[in-house]
């Protein structure tokens, strides 16, 4: 459960995140091009961290450590993030900030869906991924719902270039500061009150033994029973 809500709640800001970033970003100048791409680095330093990751888990299954240590350093890159997001002419500060997001956060996902089918063995693969999956999806609907409540319309904005309409000129410091908030306090949550057992692990190592002393008596009747 703990899990399913903390974990939920961090994929729901990544989300959120991903959705805002053209209109937080606009406010303060920057292009729609530009937003892009930061979220193309994220993407791609995302990709590589789950790589790296995989690769160090595979080996020493610290599924846990990695996750904790992820979801931490995910929170520094986000609140970071809700400082300079509200400054102008930073675009080598925001690109760093997101690379480091993408590298952390996103890297993350796979590790902690597998964290999730071992905390919660013998129930499905499926069915631990999916609650999770719903867990991010509701979390992320009420979290855009409260942040664009919080967004305010601005008296002045002269660095703006977001589109005109309903939803340009408005100020988006609550709310990112609201978003950093919300992950850090999911993050601390994880990390404190999160222990568990690798329980399919554990029941693959104890099965193993057995299943080859089943085999290996299977073969001694076939064989006698040919002889």
């Amino acid at each position: 459960m703990v899990l399913l809500v903390c974990f939920g709640s961090g994929i729901g800001v990544f989300t959120c995140f991903s959705t805002l970033l053209e209109q937080i970003l606009c406010v303060k100048g920057y292009s729609n091009d530009f937003a892009g791409l930061c979220g193309a680095v994220a993407i791609v330093f995302g990709v590589l961290g789950a790589f790296l990751l995989g690769l160090y888990v595979d080996k020493t299954k610290k599924f846990k450590e990695v996750t904790k240590i992820n979801m931490c350093l995910t929170s520094l890159g986000c609140s970071v993030f809700a400082v300079v997001s509200q400054l102008s002419e930073q675009k080598v500060i925001i690109g760093a900030v997101r690379a480091w997001f993408g590298f952390f956060g996103y890297s993350v996902y796979p590790i902690a869906m597998e964290l999730g089918v071992e905390c919660s063995y013998p129930v499905g693969e499926a069915t631990s991924s999916g609650l999770i999956f719903v867990s991010r999806q509701i979390q992320a609907a009420l979290y855009l719902l409260l942040l664009q409540a919080l967004a305010k319309p601005m008296a002045d904005s002269p660095l703006s270039v977001c589109a005109t309409g309903a939803d340009a000129n408005l100020s988006w410091t609550v709310p990112v500061l609201v978003l950093a908030g919300l992950c850090t306090l999911g993050t601390c949550c994880f990390v404190g009150f999160f222990h568990t057992d690798y329980r399919r692990l554990r029941a693959e190592a104890t099965a193993s033994p057995n299943t080859v002393t089943e085999q290996s008596t299977g073969d001694t009747w076939a064989n006698s029973t040919d002889a």
